[in-house]
């Protein structure tokens, strides 16, 4: 089986070497970006990307602004929100882009891991069962 691919954009530099490490001492296959910038300019890479964590303030544009552009684009992947302060704006408008969690910071490892991999077995599931259903009836 191949490693759950996950895109961590990031704009600080040590956090998002630190979720790479985690991510992939854990069997994950994680892609680092500093920017929305840089990932917008980089869409190709988002084939194989099942799982994005953003960080919600960067430089350009924020970690929902990005993935609301990503979704209009068809990304339809799990995403995962990071941020020191969250407003009930922001709330909204991560559950109407479909953010699985908010995660405020500092974020701990462990909190981290298990949700993205409730979240993986939740999404895995729900694929095979959508899958069993479009082939049942054939």
């Amino acid at each position: 089986m191949t490693p759950y691919r996950i895109l961590i954009v990031d704009d600080d530099s040590g956090a998002r070497e630190c979720y790479g490490k985690l991510f992939r001492r854990h069997g994950y296959d994680p892609c680092l970006a500093a920017s929305g910038a840089w990932v917008e300019g980089n869409r190709e890479m988002l084939r194989d990307v099942e799982l994005i964590l953003l960080d919600y303030r960067m430089p350009g544009m924020t970690g929902l602004e990005l993935l609301g552009r990503l979704r209009q684009d068809g990304f339809r992947g799990l995403a995962f929100l990071i941020s020191a302060h969250v407003s009930e704006e922001m709330f909204a408008e991560a559950g109407r882009l479909g953010i699985c969690r908010i995660f405020h910071k500092p974020v701990e490892s462990a909190a981290l891991l298990q949700s993205v991999a409730e979240a993986v077995t939740h999404f895995q599931r729900k694929a095979e069962r959508d899958d069993l259903g479009s082939t049942a009836l054939i």
